[in-house]
């Protein structure tokens, strides 16, 4: 479901095209999903969903799954930069410095209190629900749609024959209800976490001098099941080695943690970081606080979680606020993951379809597999 911006206001409509996203959809369509607040001083190589607010960052480095950029459900602002198409943003934008780079729609569920430039080449436009308050938008090769009003010293520019459209002259557009979308995203995540720890145990870890050595045995489905409690073992750890024996998939359950602080600083043995990437999926229970320091591989299921990273992440990232100081990249779609049990509710994704996401076969698992 989607809000619908009216010449009149607001109001809701069904979105046709929507796209149902389980869980492992989620994962593979967005590089970041935070439910709360992001701070980044870094970028983010594919599509990012966030819920809260948004205060710097790069979104759409190498990749757009979601065909949306970045998605941010209420206020964004500092330094922020778009490498791929499409930005939704659920209120303000208030950013210091806004460049939209690669066009694709911009849809503004608030106001516009400060300018920015958006190049839109022909492709896209820039759609404002509340007035543009500050600044000057540049709309270039796009038109712009306003629903409010454009203050006296602010202005926008609809550079490249674009049209410029003010109150009641707005037509129909679709604004993403943004909150919908990230609270469906919780529910899935969150089901799929809890899934994902009923797996029974079928692979060890060693521990020599600091070096954590995972060897998997995996079940006739090709799936590796390792679990970690308590936040010595891995606060404590110097190297990670993985012998994953042929699995196509490992679930790695920690759990044990709680309010403790959990620091991820081990160096991956031989490069193996941006393999797991691909494979590799570490879910943290019941984690609070995650600080990570050094370059680490897999996606980070961590749905309790307030991350803090200072070096790179070689896959996705699922957190519940994240200060960025560290690069997160996207390594190729993970094929092989457990699949996600079914919600009541199917997620929305809005925008396009996503291209090749229905040919992927998931991995089955149950939770009782030996």
């Amino acid at each position: 479901m989607v809000m619908s911006l009216l010449a009149g206001g607001l109001g809701m409509a069904p979105d046709a095209s929507a796209t149902a996203l389980d869980a492992t959809g989620l994962i593979n369509t967005y590089n970041a999903i935070v439910f709360n607040n992001v701070t980044s001083t870094s970028h983010v190589d594919g599509s990012t969903l966030v819920g809260g607010e948004v205060k710097g960052g790069t979104y759409g480095q190498n990749v757009n799954l979601a065909n949306t950029a970045l998605t941010v459900g209420k206020s964004l602002s500092g330094s922020v930069d778009l490498n791929a198409a499409g930005l939704i943003v659920g209120g303000n934008i208030a950013t210091s410095g806004l460049n939209a780079n690669r066009g694709g729609n911009i849809y503004v569920g608030g106001n516009i209190t400060s300018g920015f430039n958006a190049n839109f080449n022909g492709f896209g436009s820039l759609y404002v629900v509340g007035s543009v308050t500050n600044g000057t938008v540049n709309a270039n090769g796009g038109s712009a749609y306003i629903g409010g009003t454009i203050y006296s010293g602010a202005g926008v520019r609809t550079n490249g024959g674009g049209s410029l459209l003010v109150g009641s002259s707005l037509p129909s557009a679709q604004i993403p209800n943004v909150a919908a979308e990230i609270s469906a995203a919780r529910a899935a995540l969150t089901a799929y976490s809890g899934q994902l720890s009923k797996l029974a145990t079928d692979s060890t870890i060693s521990n020599k001098n600091g070096t954590l050595t995972f060897t998997a045995t995996p079940g006739a489905d090709g799936v590796a099941v390792f679990s970690i409690n308590g936040a010595d073992l891995l606060n404590n750890s110097k190297q990670i080695d993985f012998s994953l024996n042929g699995a196509k998939e490992a679930v790695i359950n920690v759990s044990g943690i709680g309010a403790n602080s959990l620091t991820l600083g081990a160096n991956f043995i031989g490069g193996s970081a941006q393999k797991l990437g691909t494979n590799t999926v570490w879910n943290f229970t019941d984690a609070q606080n995650i600080n990570i320091k050094n370059q680490f591989g897999g996606t980070i299921l961590a749905v309790l979680a307030n991350i803090s990273t200072s070096q790179n992440i070689e896959g996705t990232v699922i957190a519940n606020n994240l200060n960025q100081n560290g690069e997160i990249h996207y390594n190729g779609q993970n094929t092989n993951m457990v699949s996600a049990v079914p919600l009541p509710a199917a997620l929305p994704l809005f925008g396009a379809a996503i291209l090749g996401l229905g040919a992927l076969g998931y991995r089955k698992r149950s939770s009782d597999a030996a």
